[in-house]
């Protein structure tokens, strides 16, 4: 018989590869640059292009995850990444392949909230937060080990049989998710009523202010994770590959944050949600600030627990939200809830670096641009504060 912690499992598994090849992808645009002919600018699109597809498709899967089933939604979800980045491994020009990113990156819009439901439907209220916080940890992992293993695979085989590769293991957990997954008994079955419940989600004052507060939020840190690298080489004047050990260390913290805000959600704040985010938020902002103060004179002391504090508040923050969307929508539209906070959030992780960037072009310096991630990062906070929590259930 299969268990709740068997399920986590197979979700945790979904998110992880489903990330690999596309958040792989930036560690080898060199080698797709020089294949395809690209610009600099043109090389550094993908993964904005990936994530316009969540921004489209967050709201309309978490609506087939309430009303289709979670089962189907997410094998549809891994289904369509693997075969955008098929697709992908075969583009001859660069509008195709940003195209076919975006097609992949719909898949990952039905994947995400469906697993957060899913995770939702198997576990009480009591471990949710701390669990969907788990489940989130895929990106990042997945980011991580699609950096480390991507580019000697891509010089191996080229890179065009490596992304290949990594959307054959997406293929692999699809396959896993239709075998192993089933709802548990006490789920309530899907409904018909999609038209009512997509509206009453997108007529729920306190989804949308939870919304776009983790706008910023989403903003932030992805600012902080595409100029930190920049920053400290440019800025700080630190080698190219010390500067990237910062950025690893910021992503391992977000891993640890990610769980540690939901036990700190769950059992710490009893189910209280708007807490946790709001810790988030002002180490988020206390680190922008701190960033613009680093200079050439700047310990490693100093640089290492700016990267250790920002990543774990300025990513750690991202399965609380989607718990605090689900509860407030209810078990029924909590697909449909969780893809309104990704679809508006991602517009932030596509819009943040590109806004970012013209700001320090037009001051002609990164200290005021980092001070203004910090004021944005407040007024985030103040736009959370008047949700309502719903009272937590045993």
């Amino acid at each position: 018989m299969i268990g709740r912690f068997a399920i986590l499992r197979l979700i945790l598994a979904a998110q992880t590869l489903a990330n690999i090849g596309p958040l792989g992808i930036p560690a080898i645009a060199k080698l797709i640059r020089e294949d395809l002919g690209l610009t600099l600018t043109q090389a550094g699109s993908f993964l904005s292009a990936y994530y316009i597809g969540p921004i489209l498709m967050s709201i309309p899967a978490g609506t087939m995850a309430d009303h289709w089933g979670i089962k189907r939604t997410l094998i549809l979800g891994q289904v369509v990444i693997a075969a955008g980045l098929i697709a992908v491994s075969a583009a001859g020009s660069y509008a195709t392949l940003i195209l076919l990113m975006i097609v992949a990156g719909f898949g990952y819009g039905m994947l995400n909230p469906t697993s957060t439901k899913a995770v939702m439907a198997w576990f009480p209220p009591a471990q949710r937060a701390t669990v969907i916080g788990l489940k989130q940890v895929g990106l990042p992992f997945g980011g991580a080990l699609g950096a480390a293993l991507m580019p000697a695979l891509a010089l191996a085989v080229g890179w065009r049989l490596a992304v290949a590769t990594s959307a054959l293991v997406i293929l692999s957990t699809a396959i896993a998710s239709l075998l192993i997954y089933r709802d548990p008994a006490d789920l309530p079955p899907p409904t018909a009523g999609a038209r009512t419940a997509f509206r009453a989600v997108l007529l729920t004052r306190d989804l949308w202010l939870v919304a776009i507060a983790t706008l910023v939020f989403a903003g932030v840190q992805t600012v902080f994770m595409a100029f930190l690298v920049l920053y400290l080489t440019d800025v700080v004047a630190l080698p190219l590959l010390v500067a990237g050990r910062y950025l690893a260390l910021a992503q391992v913290a977000g891993m640890a944050g990610r769980i540690v805000f939901g036990v700190l959600s769950d059992r710490t704040f009893g189910g209280r949600r708007r807490a946790p985010l709001a810790l988030a938020g002002i180490g988020s902002a206390l680190c922008s600030v701190a960033v613009a103060t680093i200079g050439p004179n700047s310990g490693m002391v100093t640089l290492a627990l700016i990267a250790l504090v920002f990543g774990f508040c300025g990513i750690g923050w991202n399965g609380v939200q989607h718990t605090l969307m689900a509860e407030l929508a209810g078990a029924r539209s909590a697909g449909t809830a969780v893809g309104l906070g990704l679809a508006v959030s991602s517009l932030g992780v596509t819009l943040g670096p590109p806004i970012f960037g013209w700001c320090v072009e037009r001051v002609g310096s990164y200290r005021g641009p980092w001070i203004g991630l910090a004021v944005l990062m407040l007024v985030a906070l103040a736009v959370l504060a008047p949700v309502r929590e719903r009272a937590r259930m045993a």
